[in-house]
């Protein structure tokens, strides 16, 4: 397959109220159709080139991926090996330090589904073979990774734990110290929580010198909602955790749903789903990385009842925060951005980023944000197709990498 060429393309400029203005480039296709276009997800490498990962559903199903090497996308390229099974449904997840990029994913290869690791030094031009995460017993089903990386590149990874019977869930998190050579061993990061878990909402990291946060969704007799669990040793133990739901959203099955973060100055900045409300709604929130106490849960986009917010991702540098989701306001799902350079608080409002000469199902957007230019992608489910476009705030150059979200 030929490379795709990138060339930039400049829309008429979009602004969000006092917001900077913002420069498009054009679409440009990733993957599609026999490629694969299963849930993209963007990390930033080493000199500011976008790496995108995929899952290629149909038969064989693999994990690909498709790099930019400074004047195009590569073509999609195969970063697993045939025969490891990774999950369709769950995954894959990815962060990346410099151009150290870790993938994880769920495997169905094993007897019972396991979590498995590939790692590259080389910004995700080569792949390691599989490492696998979670424990070997066979009396327990593993799924739903997530992954950050910590201040000295090392992997730190959530997943949830269940019985056979699916019962029991727990939300574990495991770390090396060996840059995934090897894992410690993992620790309940949910223990702390009333109830248990939420079976089917994976869980989310951040990671901050030797503090990690476990952001997930708990289940307490139908009560939904998000909770974070902090570790002040990198991850071993879990001292302390809060609900980050001012009301609380009664649910009797699981919103499948995952609550997102980094730190920004001395807070965790959280994005998730909340439908507390009546509305299923995307809110922000603002929290004590010492105490966990929040200061707020804020709406960014006032909708109406019929629709529902998901999925939302963010990046951020300093002052600025870019944060996407997808909603189906329009009847169709689509995907929106709203940006601030005046912090999370001011969130408000969105636009969507995807190719308004296509009518479709646009579904699972993910961000990366460097340097003024926010890097978007998207899977155009009604086309068959993965799209890339980036944003260029005027004004904007501020460095940041997204190390935690992937």
């Amino acid at each position: 397959m030929k490379k795709i060429c990138f060339i930039l393309f400049f829309f008429p400029i979009i602004g969000f109220g006092q917001a900077p203005q913002l420069n498009w480039s054009s679409f440009t296709t990733i993957s599609s159709n026999s490629d694969g276009y299963g849930r993209p997800r963007i990390v930033l490498t080493a000199n500011n080139y976008p790496l995108i990962i995929w899952r290629k559903d149909n038969s064989p199903k693999v994990l690909r991926a498709s790099k930019w090497n400074g004047n195009s996308f590569s073509a999609p390229y195969d970063i697993l090996q045939p025969g490891i099974a990774p999950s369709s449904w769950d995954g894959p997840e990815v962060a990346s330090y410099g151009d150290t990029v870790y993938v994880v994913f769920t495997s169905l290869a094993t007897t019972q589904s396991s979590i498995m690791l590939i790692k590259s030094f080389d910004g995700g031009i080569t792949f390691s073979d599989t490492i696998r995460v979670s424990e070997n017993n066979p009396a327990y089903k593993y799924r739903m990774a997530n992954i950050s990386v910590k201040d000295d590149g090392n992997p730190v990874v959530s997943y949830m734990e269940y019985m056979l019977n699916w019962m029991d869930p727990k939300q574990m998190v495991n770390l090396s110290y060996t840059f995934g050579n090897s894992f410690n061993g993992a620790t309940n990061g949910s223990s702390l929580s009333p109830g248990e878990p939420c079976d089917c909402c994976k869980s989310s990291l951040v990671c901050s010198g030797n503090d990690v946060f476990l952001l997930y969704r708990n289940n307490d007799n139908n009560i939904r909602n998000s909770y974070i669990s902090k570790s002040i040793d990198g991850g071993l133990s879990f001292i302390s955790t809060t609900d980050l739901d001012t009301y609380d959203w009664i649910l009797n099955s699981c919103p499948a749903t995952t609550p997102r973060g980094l730190i920004i100055g001395d807070s965790v900045a959280i994005v998730k789903r909340s439908g507390a409300t009546g509305s299923n709604e995307v809110v922000c929130s603002n929290i004590n990385s010492t105490y966990l106490n929040y200061s707020y849960n804020r709406n960014i986009d006032f909708i109406s009842n019929n629709t529902i917010q998901d999925y939302p991702e963010l990046a951020a540098n300093g002052d600025t925060v870019v944060v996407v989701w997808q909603d189906n306001r329009t009847g169709m799902q689509n995907c929106y951005m709203s940006l601030s350079v005046e912090g999370i608080s001011n969130l408000q409002s969105s636009i969507s980023f995807t190719d308004t000469n296509l009518i479709g199902q646009r579904l699972d957007p993910d961000v990366a944000y460097m340097n003024g230019q926010i890097h978007l992608v998207y899977l155009d489910h009604t086309h068959h197709k993965i799209v890339y476009v980036k944003a260029a705030i005027d004004g904007v150059n501020s460095i940041y990498q997204k190390y935690d979200i992937g």
